[in-house]
C-alpha cells in the first residue's frame, strides 16, 4: 500500500478546532485516507465526519508517518489514530473501535501454490510496507518479513525480478497500484488470506475521561457505512462453486429428507398463529433453565442435529451453523441454537423455498465474534414428488470458506483480479 511521508500538516474538519476537540492522527492510505491538494478525503474521513457530526464532536486530524501516528498516542499527545487494524503494541494503551473499512487481504505472487499456513513461513522470502497494517500482522503472525519497502510499486518490482517469493496487501489497494504500474508488474496468482477491519484505536486516557464515548461511537459507526460489507461477484460466485462442489448433495441425504417428512405430516394445516405461538415459545426458552426447554430440546437432542453437528465440525470452521426447515420454515434439526424456531418470514427461507436457485445472503459482520457471515440456502425436495418440503441453509464463515476455496481452486489475477 503507498505511503507518502509528510511534515505534520494540519487538517482541520468538521468545525474551527476548540480546545476540546478530539485529536486525531492518521497517514495517507488510500483509498481510506487520501490527500487532494490541500484537502483530505478517502473513505474513513467521510465515515468520521459523518459519525462525529451526529455525535456533535468536535474533531481534527493530523497526517503524520505511521509509525509517529501511532507514537503520539501511546505518549498522550494525541487521542486516537487511523485506519488500523487490530495490533497486539496498541491494546495497552488504546481500544479499538468498531470497522470503519473492510479489507480483503489476498497473498500476491508468481507461484499457484497458496503461502504457507500462519507461522509456518520460514524459507519463504516475503516483504512489506514498512509500518504497514499488513507487516504489524505478518510479524505479530510469525513471519519474517524482509525487505521493508516504502510503497507498493516497490513490492511489484520485487516480485517480478524474483527478489521475493510474495507479499500481503489489501485487494483494493494493490488494484489502485495496479493502474498506474506496467502490466509486466501484475502478479500472476492471487491467494485469499482473510478480512481484515480497519477502525480508530481511541487512548485509554481520552475513553476513562469521556464515559459513554466509544459506545455511542460505535452505535453510529454502521449508519455511516452504507456500502460496509459487500461481496464481489467474483467472491458470490467462489462461494456458490464451494457450495456446489463439497455441500450441494446434502439436501439429498435419505435421513434428512425422511426428517423434514415427518415434521411436515405433523405441522399439516398448522395456523400463522400457531406458527408464531411455537416461534415465542422458542424465544422465551433461551431464559429457562436447560431441563425447562421441551420445544428446543425437541430440535437439538434428535439424530439429524448430531449429524449436522458432525458435518460442521468436520469443515475447518468454514461453516458457522447448519439449519433444515420444514416447508413453514420452522426448524427441523440445527447444529447450533438459532434465536427464532421460525425462518419462514426470513428471505434465507423464502428465496430458495419458491426457487430453483440456491439464495446467498449480503455479508453480515457479527460484532461479538468478529467474524463476516453469509447463508447460502437451498430447497430440499421431495424425490418420490420433486416438489420444495423444506430448505437447508449453511451459514459460513467467509474469510475460511473464501480460504477453504483457494486451496481447491488456485485464483490467478485477471485484469479484474480474483
Amino acid at each position: 500500500m503507498p505511503r507518502v511521508l509528510m511534515l505534520p500538516l494540519l487538517l482541520l474538519l468538521a468545525c474551527t478546532a476548540q480546545a476540546e476537540s478530539i485529536r486525531l492522527n492518521t497517514d495517507i492510505f488510500p483509498p481510506y485516507q487520501v490527500r487532494e491538494g490541500d484537502r483530505l478525503t478517502g473513505s474513513s474521513v467521510r465515515a468520521l465526519e459523518c459519525i462525529f457530526d451526529s455525535m456533535q464532536v468536535e474533531y481534527d486530524i493530523r497526517v503524520l508517518p505511521w509509525e509517529r501516528a501511532i507514537q503520539e498516542v501511546s505518549a498522550g499527545k494525541a487521542d486516537g489514530f487511523f485506519s488500523a487494524t487490530r495490533m497486539n503494541r496498541a491494546s495497552n494503551f488504546a481500544v479499538l473501535s468498531a470497522p470503519l473499512a473492510l479489507e480483503k487481504w489476498y497473498w500476491f505472487s508468481n507461484s499457484p501454490t497458496r503461502p504457507p499456513s500462519i507461522g509456518k513461513a520460514s524459507g519463504l522470502k516475503i516483504a512489506g510496507i514498512r509500518g504497514s497494517n499488513e507487516v504489524e500482522w505478518l510479524q505479530q503472525h510469525g513471519y519474517r518479513v524482509d525487505p521493508l519497502v516504502s510503497n507498493t510499486g516497490q513490492l511489484l518490482q520485487l516480485l517480478q525480478r524474483g527478489r521475493i517469493d510474495a507479499f500481503l496487501a489489501d485487494q483494493q489497494t494493490l488494484r489502485i497500484e495496479l493502474t498506474r504500474a506496467p502490466t509486466t508488474l501484475r502478479p500472476a496468482y492471487a491467494h485469499f488470506q482473510q478480512y481484515t477491519t480497519l477502525g480508530v484505536y481511541f487512548s485509554n486516557r481520552y475513553v476513562d475521561a469521556h464515559p459513554g464515548f466509544i459506545e455511542q461511537f460505535n452505535d453510529r459507526v454502521f449508519g455511516c457505512l452504507p456500502e460496509f460489507g459487500v461481496l464481489t461477484a467474483g467472491e458470490r460466485q467462489r462461494l456458490q462453486s464451494l457450495y456446489e462442489n463439497l455441500f450441494a448433495q446434502w439436501r439429498q441425504d435419505s435421513a434428512l429428507i425422511s426428517a423434514v417428512r415427518e415434521q411436515n405430516r405433523r405441522h399439516q394445516g398448522l395456523s400463522i398463529q400457531a406458527i408464531e405461538q411455537l416461534d415465542r415459545q422458542w424465544l422465551a426458552e433461551q431464559h429457562l433453565p436447560a431441563d425447562q426447554r421441551p420445544l428446543t430440546t425437541s430440535v437439538l437432542n434428535t439424530a439429524l442435529s448430531d449429524w449436522l453437528r458432525d458435518i460442521r465440525s468436520g469443515q475447518n470452521g468454514a461453516i458457522s451453523e447448519l439449519i433444515v426447515t420444514d416447508q413453514h420454515g420452522l426448524n427441523v434439526a440445527i447444529s447450533d441454537l438459532t434465536t427464532d424456531y421460525w425462518q419462514g418470514d426470513e428471505t434465507k427461507f423464502v428465496e430458495p423455498f419458491f426457487s430453483d436457485q440456491p439464495y446467498m445472503s449480503t455479508l453480515d459482520y457479527d460484532q461479538s465474534t468478529r467474524r463476516f457471515q453469509v447463508h447460502l440456502s437451498t430447497g430440499i425436495r421431495d424425490p418420490l414428488t420433486n416438489s420444495v418440503i423444506g430448505v437447508l441453509i449453511i451459514g459460513l464463515d467467509v474469510e475460511k470458506a473464501l480460504r477453504m476455496d483457494d486451496l481447491l481452486f488456485p485464483q490467478p489475477l485477471t485484469a479484474t483480479g480474483p
